[in-house]
């Protein structure tokens, strides 16, 4: 999956370039919310009944991201993003406790941008396309990973601090990721970051 987002980017850098193009990269911190994790679990040497309970959280999150502004009003952009680590518990069918354990969950993405000025150095943007969402569990003994590629979609404003240096707020859907022990979870996110333009 790694290959099609950088393919995709590398096919993104040999856009023909107007003059107005930009490069830019920024980092991010926010936070990021999971649903569909807690639930019933099953695997080998866990009782029946069992339950995790702990991962549907609100967890700190941060980003690293570039781009490629092609025109004013259209661009591509690649991300990665730590979408924070959970404990979660699993427990008996009666919600007592047996063993705790950990979640971690990230996103690796490629979209198309779009930018619509407002005037007095604020702008709207959004950005469509797809995202690579895994997860790694650790609970009960054993280690699970899940991997799943999804369209996402995101919206926020910027500011132009300088003509260079501008701030963004913004919010994200990443869709779907698989879980180890089955279901799916669904993440996204709330972010402020810093964007470089060069």
């Amino acid at each position: 999956m790694k290959k099609v987002f950088l393919a995709g980017a590398i096919a993104a850098a040999f856009v023909a370039m107007p003059a107005s193009a930009q490069w830019y990269a920024g980092v991010g911190v926010g936070s990021s919310k999971a649903t569909g994790i807690d639930g019933p679990i099953t695997g080998t040497g866990v009782p029946a009944g069992t339950r995790l309970t702990g991962g549907d959280s609100t967890k700190g999150m941060y980003k690293l991201y570039g781009g490629y502004q092609i025109t004013p009003n259209w661009g591509v952009e690649v991300q990665y993003s730590d979408l924070g680590n959970r404990d979660v518990v699993a427990r008996t069918a009666a919600g007592a406790p047996i063993v705790t354990g950990s979640l971690k969950l990230s996103q690796y993405s490629i979209a198309g941008t779009g930018t619509l000025p407002l005037g007095g150095d604020f702008s709207l943007f959004g950005k469509v396309g797809v995202s690579n969402n895994r997860e790694k569990i650790n609970i009960l003994g054993q280690s699970n990973s899940g991997n799943k590629t999804s369209l996402m979609a995101g919206v926020g404003v910027a500011y132009n601090i300088t003509p260079a240096l501008a701030v963004r707020l913004e919010y994200e859907n990443f869709g779907k990721t698989d879980q180890g022990f089955g279901g799916s979870i669904r993440t996204d996110a709330y972010s402020l970051s810093l964007k470089y333009a060069f």
